[in-house]
């Protein structure tokens, strides 16, 4: 619940800082309009990921770190409320309220101790009790709790003048909880549901006098969070039944007294309990079966973890994502492996109790698994903003089948340690094996389908998708899966699990792969090798490995029946099997043709992350086959087993040589590809054909002639715009700019002309204007020396207002110009103050120098408070370069 929590406050912190504007966002959008990116309808896939993290690195740092805090202060909030909820409790039946009655409470207290010290409760665990007389208004018995204190449990004293028979039973049910620790953790829960709303709601102050803009920006979230809450109180609720009924069942087995509960229970005519109702019914309680176990970690629990955990991953990744741009580390990683690890560190606990408990069906929790993962990927926790939605189209059709097979394989492993777990002679070792293992799989598989299903929309095609998965071994900390896995594997399985065939299997499907490995490279890599002729055979070696221990893990499972609980050792051994071969192959190179290489990285981690890829892929296969070929007993025949892996390696070792397998392993062309991107297509600029001459009046207004005709329906000229600029500061860019204009008027010129003309565009508020300016000079123009200089010194400055109502300030960010030898692109962007609402005045500027003429174009444009989409940003760029395409043409 303290995930839940922190997940619900960091979305509250999210949107607190974007309702009070903690970053000062005005500056990073019009920085992001100087760079012709928008932060509404820009796609977050293929942006400039450099201009974006220098315009909006300081404003995600804020917003992270509010999410943060708001993550860290809602968990302490419900704390507080706990505790004051506990102190309230514990003032009301503080020892001078009730007081009374002390022969009779010190018999119930006796009698407690004893039932104490049955149930081996000492310490800090061992309750307080407490009698409360008629005066307090306490008729049923409960456990309250502190955090770090002793808990209570709190009786009415009538039970002292009852039957003794029915204070054992009252006291034993509530020692029940006390073992389980209910107490806190239902109160969690409690606070958890009534904070989810109240939280966003007060995110939302500062946008309470326009409530059209809130319902429009953050009604979704509003309506996730009251379901989030009602979700809450459902869970708790159910759970708490459940935990009644576990108490219960706890009377029974202390007791002994198959009756013991009708003095627990008061009769009722409820047949069944509603959604919301802690306590099942009285029917359900009496009919309760003391040798049934309850099965933990079904499908709603499951899918519920599930949930929380991507919800936490969503938070992890934004702020991960935000400060990015401030850590120099790789944050990428980050937001699988927390969430992996908090889906791990509870379903691998709550699944080896179910192993437990008996013969038990995985039908439930395996689609639980899946369930809660896939569909809490996809949803946005309240107040997070995440970058799902770029994953549109053919995004989602990667990542959907890929997250479900990926969910569904984890789980699958996780059942089977679960299941050996349970018979384990070092639990706690081998659970912490297990959460290793199950999060090394997870984070990595999560994390690599998601990159991929990002890259695909940024380049398209299968190499992408396919390169992705192969190279992504390299990436961070995902280098050291396969490592992980191994660890935590070895530590689940027991060595006596590794007798019988096995070691022969593994033996010959490791001198197989390898030395086919070794031959598949060696044989193919003469003369001078392209890098990606090289590459191509490297993987393609090491994909070899990865198939010799895919053919392990095959055989190791039908070898031990199919059995869930021999999943672990089927990769383990396939992840022994394939590190092997890479050590055959690193020898039979290294020693036998002086190939030097990396040995961890050619025998555990590549052909490691490349075996992980072909099980989790193979799964759905693998799990019919087993389910074909199950039986109770292990299969015997090591030689038989042996040969046959050797056989299948060799086979699959040839097709995969032979290009059979490029479709699902590597190929050539995903590196030659890659190495050689195509052009983005546009259309060319239109250069004179020969160096211009000086132009006359009359050819330099000729030459403005086409301008309309690129210009958006109703554009009109207008006259020109007078001089209006004042004093910059610092002096530096006003001395600039004053040297350029000077140096500009002092050149003798045979022609100039200059028009303006306004038009509608999008939604920019009066519209847009376009300048464009042709200048002759009698001899060749001196260059762009000054306006460098002026691009340098005015990076950032400000100049008073027009209208005398304050100052503006002012940035220039330079732009790529390649499409004639001597050009300069730039764009201005003016920040002031309107009535309290940001205003941002936007100059896009052109020029080009042919010969002894200059062309200039600029547009300029305006808007308040939000940016514009990106459709007016690429409207604006495509104008700006149009309009200098007809111009040149004419020269």
């Amino acid at each position: 619940m303290g995930t839940a929590l922190a997940v619900i406050g960091a979305g509250a912190g999210q949107v607190l800082s974007i309702t009070l504007d903690l970053g000062d966002v005005a500056p990073s959008h019009a920085c992001l309009v100087r760079n012709g990116i928008s932060v509404y309808g820009g796609d977050p896939v293929t942006l400039d990921q450099a201009a974006y993290g220098s315009c909006m690195g300081d404003y995600s740092r804020v917003q992270a770190l509010a999410a943060l805090a708001g993550a860290v202060a809602l968990p302490v909030t419900a704390w507080l409320l706990m505790l004051v909820g506990g102190i309230g409790t514990r003032w009301r039946l503080r020892p001078g309220r009730i007081a009374g009655a002390p022969a009779a409470s010190q018999r119930l207290a006796d009698r407690f101790a004893v039932l104490c010290d049955s149930q081996g409760l000492t310490g800090r665990n061992r309750p307080r009790l407490v009698p409360a007389p008629p005066g307090t208004g306490v008729t049923q018995a409960f456990t309250t709790g502190l955090p770090g204190t002793r808990p209570w449990v709190v009786v009415p004293l009538a039970y002292a003048y009852t039957d003794p028979a029915a204070f054992d039973a009252v006291a034993v049910h509530e020692l029940g909880h006390v073992r389980s620790r209910d107490v806190l953790w239902a109160s969690a829960v409690w606070w958890a549901g009534w904070l989810a709303v109240p939280a966003l709601l007060l995110a939302l102050l500062p946008l309470a006098g326009i409530p059209a803009v809130v319902w429009e920006l953050y009604g979704g979230a509003l309506v996730a969070a009251v379901v989030v809450a009602l979700v809450m109180f459902v869970l708790r609720a159910g759970l708490l039944r459940r935990r009644e009924l576990a108490a219960d069942r706890h009377v029974l087995e202390v007791t002994a007294d198959p009756t013991a509960l009708t003095a627990l229970i008061r009769p009722s005519g409820k047949r069944r309990a509603g959604v919301f109702a802690t306590h099942p019914t009285a029917a359900d309680r009496l009919a309760l079966d003391p040798d049934a176990r309850e099965r933990e970690g079904g499908f709603v629990f499951t899918a519920a973890v599930g949930v929380v955990a991507m919800a936490a991953y969503h938070v992890v990744f934004t702020a991960s994502t935000s400060l990015q741009w401030t850590i120099d580390t790789d944050t990428t990683t980050w937001a699988p492996v927390v969430a992996a690890l908090l889906w791990a560190s509870v379903v691998v606990p709550a699944w080896t109790g179910r192993a437990m408990s008996g013969p038990s069906g995985w039908t439930g929790p395996l689609a639980g698994a899946v369930v809660g993962l896939v569909v809490g990927y996809f949803l946005q926790p309240p107040g997070v903003i995440t970058t799902i939605v770029a994953l549109s189209g053919r995004g989602l059709l990667l990542s959907v089948p890929g997250l479900v097979v990926i969910a569904f394989a984890v789980a699958l492993l996780t059942a089977g340690m679960a299941t050996r777990l349970a018979r384990h002679n070092r639990p706690r070792l081998g659970g912490f094996g297990a959460v290793l293992a199950v999060t090394a799989a997870l984070a990595a598989a999560w994390g690599t389908i998601t990159s991929a299903a990002v890259i695909h929309v940024a380049i398209g095609g299968v190499e992408s998708i396919r390169w992705l998965l192969v190279v992504n071994g390299h990436h961070g900390i995902w280098r050291y899966t396969a490592a992980l896995a191994l660890v935590g594997l070895a530590l689940v399985v027991p060595r006596s699990h590794l007798r019988g065939p096995v070691p022969a299997v593994i033996g010959m499907a490791a001198v197989t792969g390898g030395t086919a490995s070794a031959l598949s490279w060696y044989s193919r890599s003469g003369g001078d090798l392209s890098d990606p002729r090289n590459g191509f055979l490297t993987y393609q070696a090491w994909w070899v490995c990865a198939l010799a221990g895919l053919v392990t893990a095959v055989v190791v499972a039908v070898v031990n029946g199919g059995a869930l609980s021999a999943a672990p050792t089927s990769v383990l051994c396939g992840l022994l099997a394939a590190a092997s071969a890479g050590a055959v192959q690193y020898a039979v190179l290294r020693f036998g043709y002086g190939v030097r290489s990396d040995l961890f990285r050619g025998t555990l981690q590549q052909p490691g992350w490349l075996l992980l890829l072909a099980l989790i892929g193979t799964t759905p296969l693998t799990a019919l086959l087993a389910a074909a070929v199950r039986r109770p007993q292990p299969r015997r025949g090591a030689v038989r087993w042996a040969t046959g892996t050797a056989g299948l390696t060799a086979l699959l070792a040839l097709l995969l040589v032979a290009g059979g397998l490029t479709s699902v392993t590597v190929a050539e062309r995903d590196l030659s590809d890659l190495a050689t991107p195509s052009a983005a297509a546009k259309t060319p600029p239109v250069a004179p054909a020969n160096t211009p001459r000086p132009l006359d009046q009359d050819a330099a207004t000729a030459a403005l002639a086409d301008v309309p005709a690129v210009l958006p329906p109703g554009a009109q000229n207008v006259p020109t715009l007078p001089d209006s600029s004042s004093t910059r500061t610092p002096a530096t860019c006003d001395e600039a700019v004053k040297r350029a204009t000077v140096n500009e008027k002092a050149l003798p010129r045979t022609a100039e002309v200059e028009q303006r003309f306004t038009f509608p565009m999008g939604d920019i508020p009066n519209g847009a204007g376009i300048r464009v300016a042709v200048t002759s000079y009698s001899a060749a123009h001196p260059g762009f020396a000054d306006l460098d200089a002026e691009n340098q010194a005015c990076a950032n400055f400000r100049q008073r207002s027009t209208e005398g109502n304050g100052y503006l300030d002012c940035y220039i960010t330079p732009r790529p110009a390649s499409d004639f030898p001597l050009a300069r692109k730039r764009t201005l962007t003016a920040l002031g103050q309107v009535k309290g609402t940001a205003l941002v005045v936007t100059i896009h500027h052109y020029a080009a120098i042919f010969g002894s003429t200059r062309i200039d174009v600029a547009v300029d444009w305006f808007y308040l408070a939000t940016a514009p989409p990106q459709a007016v940003l690429d409207e604006t760029d495509r104008l700006v370069t149009s309009a200098m395409n007809v111009i040149a043409v004419k020269l």
